[in-house]
């Protein structure tokens, strides 16, 4: 436990890397698919399945946040 909080600013100090870094692949993964669809290679089912998979993952008990505490 000792170990884990003596890293803790270390790792602090690169959250907003991280964050960046997250929203850059995000993006880039967007214009693969975006690409995809315009070369006929990612079709519309595959499109509806890939909506219809994150509809379903937020709609999942592991994506909801807790409660709040009273």
């Amino acid at each position: 436990m000792n170990a884990a909080l003596a890293l803790l600013p270390s790792v602090l100090q690169y959250l907003p890397a991280i964050e960046t870094g997250a929203e850059h692949l995000w993006a880039w993964v967007e214009s693969l698919r975006t690409a995809a669809q315009q070369s006929s290679e990612w079709t519309t089912d595959q499109e509806t399945q890939y909506q219809q998979a994150l509809l379903a993952r937020t709609g999942s008990s592991a994506y909801q946040p807790d409660a709040p505490k009273a």
